[in-house]
């Protein structure tokens, strides 16, 4: 009860208003009123782990591995549709065992995930459509992305499936690893089969986990060996703004040799799959420049794998140039794009490609993982069977731009072969291949491995099929459309015409259209009309304004071609004649090619146009200052102004070329360059160009603005006006060139350069100077100028100056107080007399210079201390100037020497100068009287710097120094040395132990409580300080068990010494005490066969160890004793290795089975053994609980037997065998069936075999059957059972109808009454029938009519009151049964032929223009009169005075249509023994 109100305390908020809480007694209490319990009914985590290997299935014999990686792809897609620069996903295989086991990681730069879109991941089948409905926080609410080409919209992470399938099929664990964009912190969730399978087994929730929220590059958390690659992984998340990645561990064996050793073929799957994203709408155009702006440019999916020893093989999905669909791509001609309009917002789009045929081969690409195999000797029959596709499909399928890969459509029936040949050969309808593009409308699996509907919803006879042209949807049939593209792709791809030398690919930008600028074929030669035509031979041109005189350069041809071609057309490249006068390149068909050229006429037009090109400058100086050819200027000189004339070969000056046919002439320019040469690139210093007026050359004004150093090169150019072009059809334009250099001025100024400091007491320095001209260049320092340095408190004084480049006051030393190790600031002046700007003013800091000697305190020479304790030296580090100084690794050394062992003493004083000098007590061993040591002291890094030494003069200490142990007996005590080893009897107390210290002098010391304090033993926790006050140890509990050696120490600790001596008990065995025996194997036995395994008998004392010191004799007083015992084979043996008795050969009387106990008994001590006695091997077959077989037993057909059917094999004796896994069957007659059908089973381990309760079905009468089993060759029968099998009184077999055979059915009227029974197998009558259960069926033809009305008398089903049909015609009546709901009981059909109706009608028979006889007319309807429902009449003579009356002998008469003229309509003939009589329908004429 205090459990069930704590609980109701923490879930009150269930306890509501209106509600009544029960508190129970007991849990089978009687409730006042029904009550409702809430229940939990979780999935296994086996739905979540196990549903990749379901999902991912081969097919083709495609491995599905590349398409669960997919599925990790598709969400880093959908994760980086919104992101404006590149969208990177990377897929890292970490197979080096170096870093941890195989894992698999998907990294991608999506938005990532906030800690609730993680934990909406984590839900199964939590579909982006249904999050917003119950994840409010979540704020991911699904919005349908707008209609874009081919649908690449990047929608395609679709059902919260895929993902978890995907991990669990590669591997047992996943890690999801996100940081959205603006959260500092990265979320982390773990799942994996082994975490579900620990909290299955702790009872804990299996769906729930907890996300880490932690620091970027905060890898502290990875413990796991397995997984340390993660540390580096972790690492790369720094400057990240958002991403999220995807880590699988536990990857299956047969994934990772998989993806080792089909790297390529993988990913080129994976490339096929995602090729439009890659690539764009149109698909790898490979032959064709990488255009700017395409919408998928910006996707970069990169795969690269690891391994130990082995270069990381890294790709990207965009450099993959051989999956199938930048086959089909590559090696199509033309194109042909459709569209299909399906119910329910489908649009599939769609694309049909034509590979022709050239010549000697087909283009339609194979898979190069699949290639075709034919022989040789059989591929031209197969060629034409096969055609170029082969039997493969034509339409692969994509869905939202991925493609969905075990999901292929054959045809359309408008693209479709026709059965009969027509203008287009059946041979091209196979060089076509085909893509379609579905929108989201159509369904596809979870995994996106299959489509559910797609063909199905394309063939529809309502679906819409439409040919695209430039975006724009066609109305024409679509039929005629392809079949007329088809015919101009077969006529214009098929036939061509050969290129051959190919060159290759390339973009011609100044095609007007932007389609057509790419690919381009460029080849050497063609081969037309035979003559072949090649690179660099001249032609000219016909049908061209202007006529073109020019030499081939390149044969273009349309298309993405590699090496020779047939083709029907191109382009000819031409570089017009002569190139150096007019630079143009022309394309003109191939067919406006002159061939009737000659080369004389073309080679005479060259020459005479070469003669009126450029050819040389005129240069003069008119104002002076004329710049000579390699002259050397100072920085400023001036270059006077340029006069510049342009010459042709004749010597005549021209400003513009010559004129030409081809767009006019061109004007020349004169560009003047000053070019400073330096080793790094040239510098352009100047640059103009001057144009030539109509009153003036070219000119070029006087420079003065050159001052920088260094070799200069002064160019005049010519060049083209528009351009600016120095070179023209190939050929350089004139140009001239003067080259000199500038040098540096006179000195002026200094300044000082860049100091190395620290700058020390005695130790040299230098200081550089920079001695510049007027204009800040570097010069050199003049023999006469002496430099002079000043500094308050130093006395300085320098080596040398350097008055080279480099100039500098070298060997500069300075000595004075600096007070500190910091040093002190000086200021420094130096002047240089004779310049300008003569003097400068240095600040620098001295610091100590280097160490030069020691000093120590105290200062004596002699010193004494104790032994045991540390000295201290107190040591001072100074410079030459006595400056307390410092520098890195000053350390100073105290050697001892005079006695072995001690220690050295060191000490830091690289950052002080100065520290205390100690170290480790100064220990001499055995010291009885004062001994003398020295001291040197010494810095060994700072060899310039003299040692000091001390003398030390050791006394002898008075502490503890030696501890030892007594045993104590009698009188005498018995010294324990340190390790000893101690025997004594197991389970005994060591007693009387004492202990004695002593100081360094040998002398005792007597112990006192402050020493007692300091004194341990290591077996028992608790001393009493008393008796160790008087030198008395704690007694020593010896061991019981022989195995357990047990070592004891006392210690002594304090701060200047840690002594111990200790020693090792040995037990040994006590006196004999009990006996063991033990079973070396099973304990089970047959009935009258010997034991199998031995009895191990061991004499053991009080504490049961084992007694190794008796001998053989001790065998003799074993004895053996139990009921039924069989002595006859016992044997009783000594082994002396093991020290233990073996006894063997037990076996037992015949008795019945059971537990058998032996007595074992030596001397007074005994041990009793339990062994299984178990029956003999098998020899009878009984059958348990039947017991009278010699009556039959009865049995109902169709029925159980009253008892189970259970079979035990036995041995000869009749008890039960245990024998396991032999054969039973059961032996019948072929009309007994017995349900269940298993008519063979096998003992289980106690020798039995159930056969369980079966159904019988057989005839009526007797019938027998008998079990029997095989055992060792030998066949055992158990008795025969007979078996009365009796009909089944509950059993319909048939029903039974009766009513009035006589009975006439007139159409409006009721049926008799039909009595119905059911009929047992018993041939009695069935009374309990549900009435629902029986129904009657009436037809006529295909048509059937149910009745349910039934009145139930006694047993029988009467059916009344049921109207018979108004129509004429053949019915059939039939009634059934149901016995259940799939089997029922049809009775005989009941037919009848006609039903009829009477409606009389007078009728006056004329006959010319006497009246004959008044006709009554018995139609068979109610409805008006027509030919559907009258079958006949019955016609009455009458006279005419009885016409009221009816006759009695009438004559039945069959009636035949015919058109009545006036009425066009169909009228009745009456066909009597006195004539024919005519009678329309509408107006009753006859």
């Amino acid at each position: 009860l205090y459990i069930y109100l704590f609980k109701c305390k923490e879930e009150c908020e269930i306890v509501k208003d209106k509600m009544t809480c029960y508190l129970l007694h007991s849990i089978d209490q009687l409730l006042p009123s029904a009550t409702k319990e809430r229940i939990d009914f979780i999935p296994h985590y086996d739905t979540l782990v196990k549903s990749g290997i379901y999902e991912y299935y081969a097919s083709e014999g495609q491995n599905p591995l590349p398409f669960a990686l997919a599925e990790l792809i598709d969400n880093s897609l959908s994760a980086t549709s919104q992101n404006t620069g590149v969208r990177r996903i990377q897929l890292k295989l970490l197979f080096d065992d170096t870093q941890g086991k195989p894992a698999i990681v998907v990294i991608d730069n999506g938005r990532g995930m906030s800690s609730k879109q993680l934990n909406n991941w984590a839900v199964y089948r939590l579909s982006k459509f249904t999050r917003h409905g119950d994840m409010e926080s979540d704020h991911s609410a699904y919005v349908r992305p707008p209609a874009v080409h081919h649908s690449l919209n990047s929608d395609i992470s679709y059902f919260g499936v895929g993902g978890k399938q995907a991990v669990f099929f590669i591997g047992q664990s996943a890690r999801m690893i996100s940081k959205p964009a603006g959260s500092q912190d990265v979320h982390e969730l773990v799942l994996s089969k082994e975490d579900f399978e620990k909290k299955e087994k702790n009872k804990e929730s299996v769906y729930s986990s907890y996300i880490r929220n932690r620091k970027l590059c905060d890898s502290s958390h990875i413990v796991n060996d397995d997984e340390r690659f993660l540390h580096n992984l972790i690492t790369e998340e720094e400057d990240k703004k958002c991403f999220t990645a995807v880590v699988i561990t536990g990857v299956q064996p047969d994934h990772v040799h998989y993806l080792k050793n089909n790297f390529h073929l993988w990913i080129r799957q994976l490339a096929h799959i995602y090729h439009y994203y890659i690539h764009g709408s149109k698909g790898n155009e490979i032959n064709l420049p990488k255009k700017e702006g395409r919408p998928f440019s910006n996707i970069d999916i990169e795969i690269s794998m690891f391994e130990k020893g082995k270069t990381p093989k890294i790709m990207n999905l965009r450099e993959i140039k051989d999956d199938m669909q930048t086959l089909y791509i590559s090696t199509a001609a033309d194109s042909f794009e459709f569209k299909a309009n399906v119910e329910g917002d489908g649009i599939v789009e769609g694309i049909i490609r034509y590979h022709p045929f050239l010549y000697e081969k087909e283009t339609y690409p194979e898979d190069p993982c699949f290639p075709s195999k034919e022989e040789d000797d059989e591929a031209d029959c197969f060629a034409v069977e096969r055609g170029a596709r082969g039997k493969r499909p034509i339409f692969e399928c994509f869905w939202n731009g991925r493609l969905i890969p075990y999901t292929t459509v054959e045809e359309f029936e408008w693209c479709a072969a026709p059965k009969k040949r027509g203008p287009t050969p059946i041979e091209c309808y196979k060089r076509i291949s085909g893509v379609l593009f579905t929108n989201d409308k159509f369904q596809v699996s979870t995994n996106k491995l299959t489509f559910m509907d797609l063909e199905i919803r394309l063939k529809d006879k309502n679906t819409i099929f439409t040919r695209i042209v430039n975006g724009q949807a066609q109305r024409m049939k679509i039929d005629r459309e392809f079949a007329s593209w088809l015919k101009e792709c077969h006529e214009k791809y098929d036939k061509q015409i050969k290129f051959s030398h190919f060159k290759g690919l390339i973009t011609r930008p100044e095609v007007s259209s932007k389609r057509m600028q790419r690919p381009w074929a460029t080849y050497s030669a063609i081969e037309w009309d035979g003559k072949t035509y090649k690179v660099e031979q001249l032609v000219k041109s016909i049908k061209t304004v202007p006529i073109y005189h020019g030499s081939i350069q390149n044969f273009f041809l349309y298309g993405d071609h590699d090496g020779d071609v047939y083709a029907p057309g191109g382009f000819v490249q031409l570089a017009l004649e002569p190139q150096a006068l007019y630079d143009e390149i022309m394309v003109i068909p191939i067919h406006k090619l002159d061939r009737s050229a000659s080369d004389t006429a073309l080679k005479r037009y060259i020459e005479e146009e070469m003669a009126r090109l450029p050819d040389k400058l005129s240069v003069t100086w008119p104002e002076g200052d004329e710049l000579l050819p390699d002259e050397t200027k100072l920085a400023g000189s001036t270059i006077g102004a340029l006069k510049v004339e342009i010459l042709n070969k004749k010597g005549e000056p021209m400003q513009k070329l010559p004129g030409s046919r081809h767009g006019g002439s061109k004007k020349l320019l004169v560009e003047l360059k000053v070019i400073l040469d330096s080793p790094t690139g040239n510098k352009e210093i100047i640059s103009h160009i001057s144009q030539h007026g109509n009153k003036w050359p070219f000119w070029f004004k006087k420079m003065e603005n050159i001052n920088k150093l260094g070799a200069y090169t002064l160019k005049l150019q010519v060049v083209l006006n528009e351009s600016n072009a120095d070179i023209y059809a190939g050929r350089s334009l004139p140009s001239k060139t003067f080259k000199f250099n500038i040098i540096e001025g006179k000195p002026q100024k200094f300044s000082i350069g860049l100091l190395d400091p620290p700058f020390r007491v005695g130790l040299p320095f230098s200081i550089p100077l920079d001695v510049q001209d007027e204009f800040g260049h570097s010069t050199y320092l003049r023999e006469d100028i002496v430099p002079n340095l000043e500094a308050s408190g130093l006395t300085l004084h320098y080596e040398e100056v350097e008055r080279g480049p480099n100039c500098a006051i070298k060997g500069i030393t300075a000595c004075g107080l600096v007070n500190s190790l910091q040093g002190k600031n000086f200021s420094l002046k130096i002047t240089l007399p004779g310049l300008k700007e003569e003097s400068q003013v240095l600040k620098i800091k001295l610091l100590p210079g280097p160490p030069c000697k020691l000093e120590v305190q105290p200062n004596s020479d002699i010193l004494k201390t104790e032994n045991g304790v540390a000295f201290p030296f107190h040591v001072k580090v100074l410079d030459k100037a006595g400056n307390l100084t410092a520098q890195p690794k000053l350390i100073v050394h105290c050697k001892f020497s005079g006695a072995p062992d001690l220690p050295v003493y060191t000490v830091d004083c690289s950052s002080t100068g100065s520290n205390i000098l100690t170290g480790n007590v100064l220990h001499v061993q055995n010291i009885k009287k004062e001994q003398i040591i020295n001291a040197k002291i010494e810095i060994l890094s700072c060899k310039n710097v003299p040692p000091l030494e001390k003398t030390i003069k050791i006394l002898p200490s008075s502490r503890v120094a030696k501890l030892q142990i007594f045993s104590v007996e009698g009188e005498k005590a018995i010294h324990i040395k340190h390790q000893d080893e101690i025997n004594w009897i197991a389970g005994d107390v060591m007693q009387n132990l004492i202990f004695q210290m002593y100081d360094e002098g040998e002398r005792e010391i007597k112990i006192t409580p402050t020493l007692a304090e300091k004194i341990k033993v290591n077996w028992t926790p608790t001393i009493d300080r008393e008796q160790l006050l008087n030198g008395f140890l704690p007694d020593v509990k010896v061991p019981t068990s022989v195995n357990d050696l047990r070592y004891n120490e006392v210690t002594f600790h304090d701060e200047h010494v840690s002594l111990g001596s200790g020693f090792t008990v040995r037990p040994l065995p006590d006196d004999p005490k009990h006996i063991k025996c033990r079973i070396k194997g099973s304990d089970k036995l047959q009935m009258c066969e010997t034991l199998q395994s031995q009895i191990e008998v061991m004499i053991t004392d009080q504490h049961g160890n084992h007694i190794r010191n008796l001998t053989s004799s001790c065998v003799t007083s074993l004895g053996i004793s139990g009921n039924d015992l069989d002595k006859s084979s016992l044997k009783i043996v000594w082994q002396e290795d093991t020290q233990t008795i073996c006894v063997t050969g037990i076996r037992f009387k015949t008795c019945p089975p059971g537990i058998k106990e032996l007595c074992f008994a030596w001397h007074e001590f005994s041990h009793f053994v339990r062994l299984n006695l178990v029956g003999g091997p098998p020899a009878k077959l009984l059958l348990i609980d039947w017991t009278d077989l010699e009556e039959p037993v009865p049995v109902i057909n169709g029925k159980e037997l009253h008892k189970p059917l259970i079979l035990q094999v036995c041995d000869q004796w009749n008890n039960p065998s245990s024998e396991s896994n032999v054969r039973i069957n059961l032996l019948k007659a072929s009309s007994v069936k017995i349900t269940p059908s298993n008519l063979l089973l096998k003992t289980d381990e106690n020798g039995r075999a159930n056969f369980g309760i079966v159904t019988i079905h057989a005839p009526r009468g007797e019938h027998v059957m008998q079990f029997k089993a095989l055992y060792n060759r030998n066949t055992l029968y158990c008795p025969v059972i007979k078996l009365n099998v009796l009909p089944d009184p509950e059993k319909p077999i048939c029903l039974n109808v009766k009513y009035d055979k006589d009975a006439i059915f007139i159409a409006g009227s009721t049926f008799p009454d039909f009595m119905v029974s059911v009929i047992s197998e018993a041939n009695n009558i069935i009374v309990n029938v549900n009435p629902g259960r029986i129904c009657m069926k009436m037809w006529e033809g295909q048509r059937t009519t149910k009745f349910h009305k039934i009145i139930l008398k006694c047993c029988f089903f009467y059916f009344r009151d049921k109207m018979v049909p108004e129509k004429v015609g053949t019915y059939s009546i039939q009634f059934l049964f149901a016995i259940d709901k799939t089997n029922a009981l049809n009775s005989e059909q009941v037919c009848f032929l006609k039903n009829i109706m009477q409606i009389i009608f007078p009728l006056t028979v004329f006959w010319g223009s006497s009246l004959l006889c008044c006709v009554w007319l018995l139609l068979c309807a109610s409805h008006p009169l027509t030919d559907d429902y009258v079958t006949g009449f019955v016609l009455e003579t009458l006279s005419p005075k009885d016409a009221s009356e009816s006759s009695k002998n009438s004559e039945v008469k069959r009636l035949e249509p015919f058109l009545c003229r006036s009425h066009e309509a169909t009228a009745l003939t009456l066909t009597a023994a006195s004539g024919n009589f005519i009678i329309c329908q509408n107006c009753y004429c006859h």
